[in-house]
């Protein structure tokens, strides 16, 4: 299935969208690919957030339906990254017309507009991946708890009943339709010959796990029953609902005998790899989904350490994880939240790890509970959106270095041209040479220097300087330029600097960037004040390069440190990130603040050196 646009023929997407899909969709593009191009023919700046906003909407809505169709997640990016490819194909002729800055910009602009696209829908497919895992656990949590032999209703803070198992609704002659919604003193009116305590209701929603016997109507008339109210918590650890567990008085053993068999049911059916741990870390549990997330046996793994286990299966054991792990069972604390990447023989698995202490009656921990969630293909999806960021900015770098390299080569073969004609005569090549082509040249090493820098910088050859002597150094490099354009230095500094470890060569380029951009914006008279001081808390060294020039707009701020983003006409735009490469290498950081008709302050800060 073939389909026109803009004159170019797109490529075949039959076995992506369907019959009925496909009409809507390329009417939906084609509409997109018309006001993009009616913004380019403006030639003005265009809010394209707003002139987006209804398509990532609709491109949103779409990647909902594929993923409600069962498409994989490979076919929504290979479809987000042909509408990009494509539609930007027949925007390039249309946005490079005109004057090639403007062009330029708008072209990226409407780079990034078609980036942000195709995101949502990829946003999309995720959204609805994760509503029909949701819908998915909460309906093979029913299941769970209407296998069970024991009375289990679910309620809400407010304590309205969200659920109600069958074991409780037949036992009461009720449906789950006429439970749902109604209060829990009422629905617990249905089988108590009296009321719970409203304490012991606060109690649960304060943490605490309420027991209590009661008395209960049955077929068999009045019996006494024992109650457990369990609080459950959300991802954040907020109490969200409390669940309700009623189950006949029984001898001991025959109670033990059927939770053991309640417990490893509901272990092996939940969503989440789970691991019991005794005091030793050796594996006494090991439900169904971690055997899938880790394609192991209970065989291979109970009785064993985890130890062992990392030995034998992971490769490259992380053994700070292990000690870490045996700390926090001995010292009965919990694990929240750890991300772990694993290589088990032929797969990467990406994993997140939760775990709670077991304690005994006495509050000693004596195991620990390990949940374990395979974050495995949702890192692939994360990774994917970064690579189509990466390629973004690969073409927002390409442009940048296209336009910069321009000018000096337009120079050079110009100069040819006319050599080449005749119009140049031999006697003036070598003056021409050494005043036209050798500058021109060597301005287009130093932006493809500079680009490098930026990109790829190279190692700091740092070595411990005496501050004070490197600072005396930098004030000396910037005096002569200071006084040929008539600005004031202002030196303030004090008695102690301590030692850094530095490249003496980076970071005096770094203060000339600053300072040459201060000089550019400092009227004659004015003034330029540099500052050095120990900062104790942190232990850092602080520069300051504080200028009295126009400042820098707000809208600009958020862009200085960008490659190739520049106010001034002749600049290339790379100053200023090479400068924050050189720092950031160095374990440092460089921050600006500015203020309009008040001037600018960048700040530099790096560790102390030993």
């Amino acid at each position: 299935m073939k389909f026109q646009a803009a004159g170019c023929e797109w490529l075949d997407i039959q076995g992506i969208l369907t019959e009925e899909e496909y009409d809507p969709f390329q009417a939906h593009l084609l509409e997109l690919l018309g006001d993009l191009l009616g913004a380019l023919d403006k030639g003005t700046a265009v809010e394209l957030d707003a002139l987006l906003a209804p398509y990532e909407k609709l491109a949103h809505e779409q990647g909902y339906q594929l993923a409600e169709r069962g498409l994989a997640l490979e076919d929504v990016l290979r479809l987000g990254q042909f509408v990009r490819n494509q539609l930007l194909g027949d925007l390039f002729t249309p946005a490079m017309s005109g004057s090639e800055d403007p062009a330029r910009k708008r072209l990226l602009d409407a780079s990034a507009a078609l980036t942000r696209y195709t995101d949502q829908l990829v946003l999309g497919f995720h959204q609805q991946e994760q509503e029909s895992f949701r819908r998915r656990s909460v309906y093979q949590r029913n299941r769970v708890l209407d296998a069970l032999p024991v009375t289990v209703v679910i309620y809400d803070q407010d304590g309205t009943c969200e659920f109600a198992n069958k074991k409780c609704l037949i036992d009461n002659q009720q449906t789950l339709g006429q439970v749902q919604g109604k209060h829990r003193l009422e629905v617990a009116s249905l089988h108590n010959a009296n009321p719970d305590p409203e304490l012991a209701w606060q109690r649960v929603l304060n943490g605490e796990r309420v027991r209590q016997r009661i008395e209960s109507y049955g077929e068999g008339g009045l019996t006494l029953n024992e109650k457990d109210m369990v609080p459950l918590r959300d991802e954040q650890g907020e109490i969200s609902n409390v669940i309700v567990v009623t189950y006949s008085s029984i001898s001991e053993k025959e109670r033990l005998y059927n939770m053991q068999k309640q417990f490893s049911f509901v272990l092996d059916s939940m969503n989440s790899g789970l691991l019991i741990l005794n005091s030793d870390c050796c594996v006494s549990g090991f439900n169904q989904k971690a055997q899938e997330i880790f394609g192991l046996q209970p065989e291979k793994v109970i009785g064993t350490t985890l130890s062992d286990l990392y030995a034998t299966y992971v490769m490259e054991a992380e053994p700070d994880l292990l000690v870490k792990l045996q700390t926090l069972v001995d010292e009965g604390q919990p694990l929240h939240g750890i991300h772990k990447t694993f290589q088990m023989c032929d797969r990467t698995l990406s994993l997140r790890l939760d775990g709670n202490p077991i304690l005994n009656a006495s509050g000693e921990s004596v195991g620990y509970i390990l949940i374990v969630e395979d974050m495995t293909e949702l890192q692939a999806m994360r990774e994917a959106m970064m690579r189509n960021e990466k390629f973004a900015l690969i073409g927002q770098f390409a442009a940048g270095i296209a336009h910069e390299i321009r000018n000096p080569l337009t120079t050079v073969f110009g100069f040819l041209q006319l050599f080449a004609s005749g119009s140049v005569k031999h006697e003036n090549f070598a003056d021409l040479t050494r005043t036209l082509l050798i500058p021109e040249l060597e301005r287009a090493n130093i932006i493809l220097s500079d680009f490098l820098m930026v990109s790829k910088p190279t190692a700091p050859q740092r070595s411990v300087v005496d501050t004070a002597q490197f600072f005396e150094d930098v004030v000396r490099l910037i005096e002569s330029e200071a006084h040929l354009r008539g600005v004031m230095l202002q030196i303030d500094t004090v008695d102690f600097l301590p030692p850094l470890k530095v490249d003496v060569q980076q970071m005096k380029q770094v203060f000339l960037n600053l300072c040459k951009n201060a000089f550019d914006v400092t009227p004659p008279g004015g003034c330029l004040r540099l500052t050095a001081k120990p900062q104790v808390q942190g232990a850092q060294v602080r520069f300051d390069v504080i200028d009295q020039g126009p400042g820098i707009q707000a809208d600009d701020l958020s862009k200085i440190f960008d490659p190739f983003f520049t106010t001034k006409e002749h600049g290339t735009g790379l100053g200023l990130p090479i400068s924050h490469r050189i720092v950031e290498g160095h374990g440092g950081r460089l921050k600006v603040r500015s203020a309009q008709g008040v001037g600018t302050t960048f700040t530099i800060l790096i560790p102390i050196g030993e």
